[in-house]
């Protein structure tokens, strides 16, 4: 496949989360992730370029009020049993909850820090 582009560290976390696409939620179930995308099993129900929005939900359900990361994102790799997302829209307590799964899945969690102080987008090509 080429060189490793990613400027995010990924981290293995098998999650069950909810993928909603043209309002339909969809389980799945996470295999990594990173601040920046997931990649998550599914039965190849989505497509290339849809926009969707990924819940995280963080606490078990018997546990009363449920804790939530929601972000946005859009579908940028599809097979029949895998779908990438790529994050692009969160706020910022999405933002701290995501961050701290990263950190606290990673084995350098010191390096997450290191990496929010470079842009995780490249710039656009000039024309």
């Amino acid at each position: 496949m080429g060189q490793d582009r990613r400027k995010r560290t990924r981290v293995e976390f098998h999650f069950e989360t909810t993928v909603t696409v043209d309002n339909q939620n969809v389980r799945v179930q996470s295999h990594n992730l990173s601040l920046k995308g997931m990649l998550c099993s599914t039965d190849g129900i989505f497509r290339e370029d849809q926009v969707c929005r990924v819940t995280l939900n963080l606490t078990p359900q018997s546990e009363g009020e449920p804790i939530q990361a929601t972000i946005h994102g859009r579908i940028i790799r599809i097979n029949p049993i895998e779908t990438a997302i790529d994050f692009t829209l969160m706020d910022a307590e999405s933002f701290f909850h995501l961050k701290n799964i990263v950190e606290s899945h990673s084995q350098e969690p010191e390096r997450i820090a290191q990496e929010l102080l470079t842009a995780a987008f490249s710039p656009p090509d000039k024309i």
